[in-house]
């Protein structure tokens, strides 16, 4: 007999079933309902903050120049206000507030880029100014370094012979005292020996008294020449440093302020067209609000 399997028959699966999580229960009522409530957007609200940032852009006061950084920001300022305008009250801004915002708009940033790149022109001349002082007060100080090196090697090399003289003078005037305070011979009397040792000494004495005076006028001399020289040279160096500093002093003192009146004007000129642009859309209910 042979053995077969039975065979097992299929069971019945239930629908599995999973309870929706928080996050899929949510989107699936958001799902349910197509229209959503559009958010009011209060003019009022809109006006007030936009006048607000407009009346502090317009009192701005910058610290310390150079101002273009400044300037830079303060002009971002102002669009991100406008945006926020416009975007929050489309209806509000038609072609002719638009156009008139454009030109407000416009004509600031052409005013403070103007003082932007006269402020860096200016700058820029400060910059090579002081490149140049540099430079001039490097000449003068390679100037004076070369003067004092040649007046010192002058001086040495005439110290150094003039020193040679003193000592040989000494020698000669000991050796006059010598024979002058020796007693002469018999000889030496007879023929006067003494006598002609000691004007010898003298001569020699009164030669080398003679060269030493003449090294040092020479020395001095010299140093004359080489004192000239250093003047002539100093003196135009000396008359550009002193016109280079005038120059710099003149641009420093012309500074650019900060064109706190110029953004004033504009920020006023940007919130009376808002206000009366605001005013022409404004509801009966609105406009009794307002009063």
């Amino acid at each position: 007999m042979t053995y077969e399997p039975r065979s097992r028959g299929m069971r019945s699966r239930r629908v599995a079933t999973r309870k929706p999580a928080s996050k899929d229960k949510k989107e699936t009522e958001e799902s349910e309902f197509a229209y959503q409530e559009p958010v009011s957007v209060n003019p009022q609200e809109v006006s007030a903050r936009v006048i607000n940032a407009l009346d502090h852009l317009g009192g701005q006061r910058f610290g310390m120049p150079p101002f273009s950084e400044h300037f830079r920001r303060w002009m971002v300022d102002i669009e991100s206000v406008l945006n926020d305008f416009g975007s929050s009250l489309p209806n509000v801004v038609d072609e002719t507030l638009d156009t008139s915002m454009g030109e407000f708009v416009s004509n600031i940033r052409n005013e403070l880029n103007s003082r932007i790149n006269s402020e860096e022109d200016l700058s820029a001349k400060v910059g090579e100014l002081l490149k140049q002082l540099t430079d001039n007060e490097r000449e003068l100080a390679e100037l004076e370094s070369e003067q004092r090196s040649k007046v010192h090697e002058a001086k040495k090399a005439t110290e150094k012979s003039m020193k040679k003289i003193r000592g040989e003078i000494d020698a000669l005037d000991e050796q006059r005292l010598k024979l002058l305070r020796q007693k002469p011979k018999f000889l030496e009397r007879i023929f006067g020996g003494t006598k002609t040792k000691v004007e010898s000494s003298s001569r020699s004495l009164h030669s080398k008294q003679n060269d030493l005076v003449s090294r040092e006028k020479n020395l001095k001399q010299r140093l004359d020449a080489l004192r000239s020289d250093y003047d002539s040279r100093r003196k135009p160096l000396a008359a550009h440093q002193t016109e280079l500093r005038e120059q710099l002093a003149e641009v420093r003192s012309t500074t650019i302020d900060d064109a706190l009146e110029v953004r004033r004007v504009a920020c006023e000129k940007i919130r009376d067209a808002i206000s009366a642009a605001l005013s022409q859309r404004a509801t009966p209910e609105d406009q009794q609000q307002q009063h």
